[in-house]
């Protein structure tokens, strides 16, 4: 993009002036849209923006008749879809049928088994470090939106068949805890996965799911009158764009026809445009991940028919035909487009922003529809989120002011439990039961870090980049390691008088009580189970003890 990069900043926050968080772009890599070429969007879920629950319903809907007709029991006709349990980023143990989140080491935050949430000795029966690498065999990664009515699904039939009379879970032996028997009938949790597996495969690829979709448009998919207006200001400044996606044309051609189906053009007042016309090249069956590895024979799309040309395509990209198959590297050498100049937009963690930013170096845009009730929470739940940190850090402090040379340990356990209560209660903040998608207390799940890893943007909605100049510069927020965060002096603490005075046992109190700009007063704690149910933390008036921090 030519022109000059502006930069509007509030004084107070790294936002552009009056972008509210709704519409906001973030950043965890600075990108400079004005080295930008050529921006490439995926379909589905991006410039699609599937409604939910009611798509999601739908799928979970289509898949269920379709396990019923394999064999499975009808009962589960009556299933009724919840959209407050699935959420994508979640693990899941093939073996042992548990559903896992975890934090950006593997560590496991919560699992659940059906719907049931387990505790932390019932997860150590399993995983005796309470930890999964995520490249085991054994585990499959729920990524994307799609996956939510699969997820909801297997935590059904799991939980039927577990519930069964006739069936009994498996309690000893070589399958130990790897499924249910009914006499010589074995049904183990890693058959229930494949089956829901491939039938939701069948139903994205042989099934009516597009055909549901295609006849009720209105219903299933939202129409957002600033994506024409978008896509017409990148390519006034000069960018061109194009549309990599999985669909077919037939699937794709309805889908974009209805999306740009306004009675004007990018503008009020502005004549009507075809879909193509804002697109300088189309990409239908791209096959990604394939299509950022070896990618498949790229071949030229009949628009009439919707079928194939004859032969493979070797010439040079045409604006306005539609392209079948293909990859990108093939598309980054008849274009003469460099890594670093494309910055491509999708939904698909793995399929899309992963693989894209590995395999070609291309600047990568991560939409994430979640982030809206994330941030929403985020902001509400602020006030919690600084009582865990707190104490975390006074939890630090009993270590660092207790008297090591006597050999004997700092009471813990009291603080342990109010440091998981209100993790918890940060998690019940979430719509989702299983959570946030991003995190869990202080800890970063494994999908909030593969975001910071691979997503140089991120936002709620592809259109919110309208919201932006169009050569804007993205900037990354600077990052610090520990040793780098923390000062190099340690300072001396001491604690609230309040505290001191307290007539507790000296074993219900917390030692080293002061973290830096607070205290402590422990008129809540529970006498019963050791206290720290609830703190109430005061800020310390600056003297000259604390003033220089």
């Amino acid at each position: 993009m030519g022109g000059s990069t502006i930069i509007l900043f509030d004084q107070c926050e790294c936002f552009p002036l009056s972008i509210t968080f709704w519409y906001r772009v973030y950043v965890n890599r600075s990108v400079s849209m004005d080295r930008i070429k050529y921006i490439g969007f995926d379909m589905d879920y991006t410039l699609v923006e599937y409604k939910s629950p009611e798509y999601e319903k739908l799928a979970f809907q289509l898949a269920v008749e379709r396990l019923i007709s394999i064999g499975y029991p009808a009962e589960f006709a009556e299933i009724q879809y919840d959209p407050t349990f699935p959420l994508r980023g979640l693990f899941f143990d093939k073996l042992y049928g548990n559903l896992l989140k975890t934090d950006q080491f593997g560590n496991i935050l919560s699992c659940f088994h059906g719907f049931r949430s387990l505790s932390s000795l019932e997860i150590r029966q399993f995983y005796p470090n309470k930890y999964v690498q995520p490249v085991d065999e054994r585990i499959y990664i729920f990524n994307t939106l799609f996956h939510l009515p699969e997820i909801f699904l297997l935590a059904n039939v799991i939980k039927y068949f577990d519930n069964q009379p006739c069936y009994k879970r498996i309690e000893e032996g070589p399958e130990q805890y790897q499924g249910v028997i009914c006499g010589d009938v074995l049904i183990s949790y890693k058959m229930i996965w494949q089956d829901i597996r491939s039938t939701f495969d069948w139903l994205h690829t042989k099934g009516t799911m597009k055909c549901k979709t295609l006849e009720d448009l209105e219903r299933y998919v939202v129409r957002d009158p600033r994506l024409p207006l978008l896509l017409h200001k990148l390519r006034q400044s000069g960018v061109k764009t194009f549309i990599a996606t999985n669909s077919g044309y037939p699937y794709t051609q309805k889908c974009m026809t209805y999306l740009f189906d306004f009675p004007h053009g990018p503008e009020p007042g502005s004549p009507h445009r075809e879909w193509k016309s804002y697109f300088d090249y189309i990409i239908v069956d791209a096959k990604k991940p394939q299509f950022f590895a070896e990618g498949s024979m790229l071949r030229e799309v009949d628009e009439e028919t919707g079928s194939l040309k004859l032969g493979v395509f070797t010439g040079a990209l045409q604006r306005g035909k539609v392209y079948n198959g293909g990859s990108s590297s093939a598309f980054c050498k008849y274009t003469g487009v460099r890594g670093k100049e494309v910055l491509y937009v999708g939904d698909h963690i793995f399929g899309d922003v992963i693989k894209a930013k590995k395999a070609e170096a291309w600047r990568t845009f991560l939409v994430l529809p979640e982030l809206t009730d994330e941030v929403s929470v985020w902001e509400d739940t602020r006030g919690l989120f600084t009582r865990l940190q707190n104490l975390e850090y006074i939890l630090t402090e009993m270590y660092t002011s207790g008297n090591g040379s006597s050999g004997q340990l700092p009471e813990i356990a009291s603080l342990r439990r109010a440091i998981k209560h209100c993790a918890q209660e940060m998690e019940n903040a979430y719509p989702s039961q299983l959570g946030s998608l991003l995190r869990c207390g202080s800890r970063q799940t494994h999908f909030a870090n593969t975001v910071s890893r691979f997503a140089d943007l991120y936002s709620s909605c592809c259109v919110n980049l309208m919201t932006y100049p169009m050569n804007y510069l993205f900037s990354a927020p600077h990052q610090l390691m520990p040793h780098e965060s923390q000062p190099s002096e340690i300072l001396p603490l001491s604690p609230h008088p309040d505290y001191l005075s307290s007539k507790r046992s000296s074993k219900t109190k917390v030692h080293g009580a002061l973290a830096r700009g607070m205290s402590i007063i422990d008129h809540d704690l529970d006498e019963e189970d050791g206290g720290l149910d609830r703190l109430k933390l005061l800020p310390i008036k600056e003297d000259s003890t604390t003033s220089g921090e």
